[in-house]
């Protein structure tokens, strides 16, 4: 059994100076605290009650909102999210503090241990993400508004995007089609882990697959009309047959898709379908409005805030939990019958 007594040696420091981490009773230094902390995720620790009762009676009021921008972030949308956490943490008398760092996994561990912080809320939430494992050894809860493959260690809210997948797939299968066209984000989102991209590709995969359809999946190369174009016309050259389009886009991109559609003379939903995934329900504003299946910021955002406030109340649910929300489909007329064959 690891005690505290491994977690000193292994830091380097003395058993009193481990418990003042916990308990927060006197002023560690930042250093000593990371040192400290890694020694408690490396060896698997788990810090006794009395240490997160120390803290749970001590509320500042002041929750982080980890949020890292990756290269691949769509900005136009970030501020929706944060908004969103925002305003239902004000109903709770609340305020957030953004951390926007890629990779300082350091900087979160050592807010979660400071005692300026109640707790946690992760946004952009990747596959593996190392943020999660930091959830099993903290003294302030986490919830994570995405979730990671292994989400065992915290509670965690989302978008249902399998179910978006599929429902997509079953929607132009029974409208007919049978050859269809993914157009995803661009490919460094796949390769990072992006949850919610991974999940709506591989149901959109399996579920055409399951189907007998012929699917084809190309990742967006860049917003501009001449990147897009290019694209679509790689899609028709390696399946002619292409009756609809489904993108999981930026909005820009979309319109771009619209306006290389026309220049090839195919019109919606006359002669090719086009539907819109993970979108904020505004692709009403596209030259052509699409049908949409949209994510829920307000929902997910403001659900995850009331599992924070759950958890400090002691009335949490057991970590592992992934409460997921089905998102409506909206009806614009861009998806329709596949034309018969001249």
């Amino acid at each position: 059994m690891v005690g505290i007594k491994d977690v000193a040696a292994l830091a380097g420091v003395s058993i009193s100076t481990v418990s003042y981490v916990f308990s927060g009773k006197r002023p560690v230094s930042d250093a000593t605290k990371i040192r400290v902390l890694k020694a408690v995720q490396q060896l698997d620790y788990h810090p006794g009650s009395g240490a997160a009762m120390l803290r749970r009676d001590r509320r500042t009021h002041l929750i982080v909102l980890s949020s890292p921008m990756h290269p691949y972030t769509d900005y136009s949308n970030y501020a929706t999210f944060f908004f969103a956490v925002a305003a239902r943490a004000r109903h709770y008398h609340y305020n957030v503090v953004l951390l926007m760092d890629e990779d300082d996994t350091d900087e979160l561990l050592r807010m979660s241990y400071s005692g300026m912080i109640d707790g946690v809320l992760l946004l952009d939430v990747t596959m593996e993400d190392p943020r999660v494992a930091q959830a099993h050894t903290s003294l302030v809860p986490y919830v994570s508004i995405g979730y990671a493959r292994n989400p065992s260690n915290l509670i965690s809210v989302d978008v249902d995007f399998r179910a978006m997948g599929r429902r997509a797939v079953d929607e132009l299968y029974r409208m007919g089609h049978r050859h269809l066209l993914m157009v995803g984000a661009n490919s460094q989102s796949y390769e990072q882990g992006s949850n919610f991209l991974v999940r709506t590709k591989k149901a959109v995969i399996d579920r055409a697959q399951v189907l007998g359809m012929k699917m084809t999946f190309l990742c967006s190369t860049g917003d501009d009309a001449r990147h897009v174009s290019q694209l679509i016309d790689q899609a028709f050259r390696l399946d002619p047959e292409i009756t609809a389009i489904m993108a999981q886009t930026s909005i820009s991109h979309m319109n771009n898709i619209i306006v290389a559609l026309s220049k090839r003379g195919l019109s919606i939903p006359k002669d090719i379908s086009m539907l819109a995934l993970s979108t904020f329900g505004n692709a009403s504003v596209l030259e052509r409005p699409l049908d949409e299946i949209p994510m829920m910021p307000h929902e997910t955002c403001s659900r995850g805030v009331d599992m924070l406030m759950e958890c400090l109340e002691g009335l949490g649910k057991k970590p592992g939990t992934v409460e997921l929300m089905r998102s409506d489909y909206k009806r614009r007329g861009s998806v329709g019958p596949v034309r018969p064959q001249s």
